[in-house]
């Protein structure tokens, strides 16, 4: 039920059904029209819908979370660039970047990565000693939604047959 005194839409044509128009000054008429149009909505909701605020979040998305190296000679590092980028709201930390053995070494930003905007994992490899296929983790720490990411750096070290020999000599 609507207060009394309001001009509802729920009770407006109840009120013009005992309004006698013809002994209605214009001046009357004019103020009975003006809280009409003042109170017409009568407190409801606005219909267009607000947006809802974008939650606060770093998201970091990789090109590729796994990259094959090919075929080396292993006489030289191997060394590969994870490009990413931060489709989140905040800016985004990278805190650590981790390899899962002594030969990986991995180079993170300096700066926090805004948002929309991209960077690079530099990763490093020395296959000193390692022959045939090898698979390399990199485990990416960060302030994202997905707080650890890991990338892998794959590939063959076919070697020399004769450098075999002179390093079992």
């Amino acid at each position: 039920m609507s207060t009394p005194g309001r001009f509802c839409s729920s009770n407006i044509k109840d009120y013009f059904s005992n309004v006698n128009f013809r002994y209605m000054t214009s001046a009357n008429l004019f103020l009975v029209l003006f809280f009409l149009l003042i109170n017409l909505s009568c407190g409801e909701k606005d219909t267009a819908k607000e947006e809802p605020p974008k939650p606060q979040i770093a998201v970091i998305k990789f090109q590729s979370e796994s990259i094959d190296a090919g075929i080396v000679d292993g006489k030289t590092n191997v060394n590969v660039d994870f490009k990413f980028i931060n489709t989140g709201t905040i800016p985004l930390v990278i805190n650590e970047v981790r390899g899962n053995c002594h030969c990986v070494q991995g180079t993170k930003p300096e700066k926090p990565v805004a948002p929309g905007d991209s960077s690079v994992i530099t990763v490093s490899f020395d296959p000193v000693g390692i022959s045939g296929t090898y698979q390399r983790t990199m485990t990416v720490h960060s302030n994202a939604t997905q707080p650890e990411v890991r990338l892998y750096v794959t590939g063959d070290i076919h070697r020399d047959p004769k450098e075999k020999t002179k390093k079992s000599s």
